[in-house]
């Protein structure tokens, strides 16, 4: 309750009328499987290059990139991709030392004139050697060899403006080493001398590799000078099978916008930075990381998935974190005991998602095949299709579902949730495992298989709508995906009620802001009517509540819908008559 305290004019904001209801997203897709590379936890991804770059390409032993690659090609948009590897594996890393360069310095009689300073920071300059002596025709001669590499560098002058001075013409050239001038004067001439003073003395950074497995062993680590050529600052670069990601004056200062911790992690498709110490690591180049492990064979265990690291969820586990879903396939289902299973426990459990599943490549015939699990929280699509693989330009069967769950997509965001994913063409299909003809849809219609055939003319399309349900109520498709829709959308968007004061003020406000989405969803031709009472109804009121239930806190609102079902068998009665005018009403 407001306080009026001093004479004055208030203003005050008030709430007057519904909260609006905002339909949630039903095109959004989550994919597991095996990938090459990536991070395990599921990741957003919005197009099929972002994949390649951040899962890598195709597998032999996986079909999880076709059917994500068929996902956008038929129009999907947004996918999360949950990366399985079996239990036990582990990621390869490297620490990045980081210490004292080694170093001599060369003298003019008493006098300090010039620094031999190893490139290489750590104890491993403290093996070159470094030679004075006369140069050929003027000057003097450098020689510096560490036991493997000799370079040889004649007619050094000491004259800053020569072509010839010591510094232009060793500096940039030389692997091992840099010159730094000190004062005039040309070095007195000394047999081999050791650098010294080279120090590792600690560890500055960690790398480490994006998700486990032995691809991580191939990822290489450059350390050089940076771009702006400052010693604090360096340069990291990463190359991985052709794919180089370079990052230039990275800085180990915390709050700087260069801290090398936010302008690698999150962005690098390949590794993650961990800060060991606030210093410089020492140069060093084509490291790679150590220690990647593929651990046991994959198994459904492994695509349950777990949320014992809760920063690191996997699998399933870590779908029931992402609200966004609302279709779900794995292209592999069929290659592992038990994921189907798993698959439909996980929908039906979230009450907000939908699967598609895939028949078997073989092992079947059309009298006997029918969708593995009854529910209605899923659909089953057959038979396989025939693509172009990218990979090897020769034509492969692949499983259906990443395809027709971009049809899904495709459905929902250009006609809405309520029109079947049906009569649809499966796009970048160049044949069917086998031509499904009429005769043999006659068979698998009713039990909910839902066939994808060939039509002369009109190309490959999706010729089923139908759920894995016995139950007549949720026989179709984009009903219950329309009610996930509905149901969603109510649940989110009324959560300002909750411990709100349970009065007739407050029913009628629900009822206001539950009828004017319902009304939207019914102009969207979602449901049934030609006027919005015969659409659908809202009750909220001493109807649906007792005095008990007020007493316990519960708010219970009664919504009826008349959700279309879709034309699935279009019959037209034609009769023979003499003429128009005779026809009567039969």
């Amino acid at each position: 309750m407001p306080e009026y305290l001093a004479p004055g004019v208030y203003i005050e904001e008030i709430e007057i009328g519904s909260k609006p209801i905002e339909g949630v997203s039903t095109s959004t897709a989550g994919f597991l499987g095996p990938t090459e590379r990536g991070p395990l936890k599921p990741k957003l991804i919005t197009s099929f290059e972002e994949y390649k770059r951040i899962y890598g390409g195709y597998l032999e032993t996986s079909y999880l990139a076709y059917g994500v690659e068929g996902f956008f090609r038929n129009g999907g948009s947004r996918c999360y991709l949950a990366r399985i590897v079996g239990s036990g594996s582990v990621k390869a890393s490297l620490e990045l030392g980081w210490g004292a360069k080694a170093s001599l310095v060369l003298k003019a009689g008493a006098v300090d004139v010039m620094k031999v300073e190893a490139l290489a920071y750590g104890t491993e300059g403290d093996s070159i050697q470094v030679e004075v002596a006369d140069g050929g025709t003027s000057g003097f001669k450098l020689t510096i060899t560490n036991g493997t590499t000799n370079e040889e560098y004649d007619n050094l002058s000491t004259d800053k403006t020569s072509d010839s001075f010591y510094e232009k013409k060793v500096n940039g050239i030389s692997a091992l080493v840099s010159l730094k001038w000190l004062a005039d004067g040309e070095p007195d001439n000394t047999t081999s001398q050791n650098l010294a003073g080279g120090v590792v003395s600690g560890k500055a950074i960690k790398v480490e590799a994006q998700g486990p497995g032995t691809w991580g062993k191939e990822v290489k680590v450059t350390i050089g000078d940076s771009g702006l050529g400052k010693a604090e600052l360096f340069k990291l670069t990463l190359v991985y099978n052709g794919i180089a990601e370079v990052y230039d004056n990275l800085s180990t200062v915390v709050s700087s916008s260069d801290y090398y911790v936010k302008r690698v992690n999150g962005i690098s498709a390949l590794v993650t930075l961990e800060s060991l110490a606030a210093i410089r690591p020492n140069n060093i180049a084509d490291e790679p990381l150590d220690g990647g492990t593929e651990g046991s064979d994959i198994a459904a265990s492994d695509f349950q998935g777990s949320r014992a690291d809760p920063e690191n969820p996997t699998g399933l586990a870590a779908f029931e974190e992402v609200d966004d879903i609302a279709i779900l396939c794995v292209p592999d289902e069929n290659d592992y005991a038990g994921v189907t299973a798993l698959m439909v426990d996980h929908c039906e459990n979230m009450k907000d998602r939908f699967a598609i599943l895939q028949a078997p490549q073989s092992g079947w015939d059309i009298s006997s095949l029918e969708p593995p699990l009854d529910s209605k929280y899923a659909a089953f699509y057959f038979p396989w299709i025939r693509i172009l693989d990218p990979a090897s330009n020769l034509y492969k069967l692949v499983p259906p579902g990443g395809y027709v769950a971009g049809v899904f997509s495709r459905t929902d965001q250009e006609r809405g949730v309520h029109k079947a994913p049906a009569n649809e063409v499966v796009r970048g299909v160049a044949s069917l495992q086998i031509n499904v003809t009429k005769k043999d849809q006659d068979v698998l219609n009713p039990k909910g298989v839902n066939c994808i055939r060939a039509f002369p003319g009109r190309g490959i399309r999706i010729w089923g709508a139908r759920t894995t349900s016995s139950d007549p109520s949720w026989k179709y498709v984009n009903v219950r995906r329309l009610f996930l829709f509905i149901e969603e959308s109510i649940d989110e968007g009324t959560q300002w009620v909750v411990f709100e004061p349970n009065d007739e003020k407050l029913w009628a406000k629900v009822r206001q802001t539950v009828e004017e989405f319902l009304t939207r969803v019914w102009r969207d031709g979602a449901l049934m009517g030609t006027v919005r009472d015969d659409a659908f109804f809202v009750r909220c009121d001493r109807t649906t509540m007792t005095q008990d239930d007020i007493n316990n806190g519960r708010l219970i609102v009664l919504v009826g819908v008349a959700p279309v079902k879709p034309a699935e068998f279009v019959i037209f009665r034609i009769a023979q008559v003499a003429k128009g005018s005779d026809i009567a009403e039969a």
